[in-house]
């Protein structure tokens, strides 16, 4: 025998379980487009590196991925993120100028676009109805450098 009140716990318990997932899903994207603001003011300024970076790194166009991951205090996994980092002339290159990849020269016009995959908390039981297994988020940035004198890499 059946209760209603059993009845009306599944659509509560479903309700319940998608609110969480999207508060998952909004805290991603809010956490990378923080990450994605930071290394951005980071990269304008010309500097090489930054404190507690790993040595490996020793320019900004390595520096800029590294500050996205790390700024979030390991909540964004570096493998499921992608950054792509593109330098322009001038403002007017950016409608048809042909962009050069990395974090640019100062003065220069920067984009940044960075996205990240972020699996469902539910992945496993979208899977069995044929859902996807992962969320992907993107995040996209346009600066200007400051005016530095600094050797790109």
């Amino acid at each position: 025998d059946v209760c209603s009140s059993d009845l009306a716990a599944i659509p509560f318990l479903m309700l319940l379980i998608g609110i969480v997932e999207l508060a998952w899903q909004c805290a991603t994207a809010a956490a990378l487009d923080s990450a994605v603001l930071r290394a951005s003011r980071f990269g304008i300024t010309g500097q090489a590196t930054t404190a507690n970076e790993p040595a490996q790194y020793t320019c900004r166009s390595q520096t800029i991925p590294w500050v996205v991951s790390s700024s979030t205090g390991g909540f964004l996994k570096p493998a499921n993120l992608t950054v792509s980092i593109a330098s322009y002339g001038s403002a007017s290159d950016l409608t048809g100028g042909t962009p050069v990849a990395g974090a640019g020269a100062g003065g220069q016009i920067v984009t940044y676009a960075v996205t990240y995959t972020q699996p469902f908390l539910t992945g496993a039981w979208l899977s069995l109805i044929g859902g996807p297994a992962a969320l992907t988020h993107r995040a996209n940035i346009v600066v200007k450098n400051e005016p530095f004198d600094n050797a790109t890499c």
